[in-house]
């Protein structure tokens, strides 16, 4: 039997799924669930929203880290799936935007992306501005562009299987992600690698988001742990923290002023002190007050938190020889911080 519910019906029962959210902060932060499912609000498990990759994989395999390959891949963020399909087993679900915000990037072509067809919001008024994706979308609101505001929970498109490879369709879902933007200058680094196709998406290209896990998030949020994402940010542990060599400024320091600290006026850093969260997303890059212990180094790792490094994917130091260096991935991240 199918059900079909009026406009008034559908802003009625989705006022109810934000309720678990909107009380939990300040009226400038509100956040909401980009699902119509209530499953996570209900404090319910992983199978009552999350889309696993296979009939014989675990549900954790939607989740946030390493989860896929057997945790030698990494998955940025949520898969959820649908709580409603048509006849022909399509997903109907609306997706809405966890939060206020701007658009800042739409791709509508599904061959384009490993994303398929997506959307990027930028969350200008939070403190600091987060970025929020949404992918394998099966359309895209008509009237949103870039440059639209978007207001929390507004529709932004419908729930599908879009990808530049084949997403079954009885795997429809949302990609789901909160994070922050590495740099503005995407492009510079792009040029400088082998890739064979270009650059379609400008600065939101997933090689310069990096995500958080967006259940702790969400779970703090209710549980009003935290005013501002940067106290949330704040609160996560440091994995490593790695002294860079550049007198350069990354953009990301004026981006993000109250994750980071400026150079003093008319003044040039040797070096800067990064510290990375779980799975490489920055907290904190500040001049160093130290130069690096060898004259020809690049990079100086000064602390690492070992319990991190133990996970097969996304480990953000190792050892060459006697020495702790930065790991493939987190190198990555500091060239797209430091234009190096």
């Amino acid at each position: 039997m199918r059900i079909t519910l009026s406009f008034s019906a559908i802003l009625f029962i989705l006022s109810l799924l934000l309720l678990p959210f909107l009380h939990a902060a300040k009226p400038a932060f509100l956040l909401s669930w980009p699902t119509p499912n209530p499953a996570f609000a209900k404090g319910m498990g992983y199978s009552a929203f999350l889309q696993k990759t296979g009939p014989d994989k675990a549900y954790s395999s939607g989740a946030f880290g390493c989860v896929r390959n057997h945790g030698f891949k990494f998955h940025e963020g949520l898969d959820l799936f649908p709580v409603k399909r048509d006849g022909r087993g399509r997903a109907e679900d609306k997706v809405f935007s966890a939060m206020g915000g701007v658009v800042r990037h739409i791709n509508p072509t599904s061959s384009h992306s490993a994303y398929g067809k997506y959307l990027v919001l930028e969350h200008t008024r939070l403190d600091p501005p987060l970025y929020s994706l949404y992918a394998h979308l099966a359309s895209i609101e008509s009237g949103l562009k870039v440059g639209s505001p978007v207001k929390v929970a507004q529709v932004l498109g419908k729930m599908g299987n879009t990808a530049s490879y084949r997403i079954p369709l009885d795997r429809s879902h949302l990609h789901f992600e909160i994070g922050l933007r590495l740099t503005d200058d995407f492009q510079s680094w792009y040029d400088k690698k082998p890739y064979e196709t270009r650059n379609r998406h400008g600065n939101y290209s997933g090689f310069n988001l990096v995500g958080i896990d967006p259940l702790p998030f969400y779970s703090a949020y209710q549980r009003k742990s935290f005013a501002t994402p940067r106290d949330y940010l704040r609160s996560l542990p440091v994995a490593a923290k790695i002294r860079v060599r550049s007198s350069r400024t990354p953009d990301f320091v004026r981006r993000y002023p109250t994750l980071c600290k400026a150079p003093a006026k008319g003044s040039a850093p040797i070096a800067w002190d990064c510290s990375f969260g779980p799975f490489g997303i920055p907290l904190r890059i500040e001049p160093a007050t130290q130069p690096l212990s060898s004259k020809s180094a690049k990079h100086q790792v000064l602390s690492v938190d070992l319990a991190t490094q133990q996970k097969p994917c996304r480990r953000l130091v190792e050892k060459k020889g006697s020495q702790l260096v930065p790991a493939e991935q987190l190198l990555v991240y500091l060239e797209l911080l430091f234009g190096t």
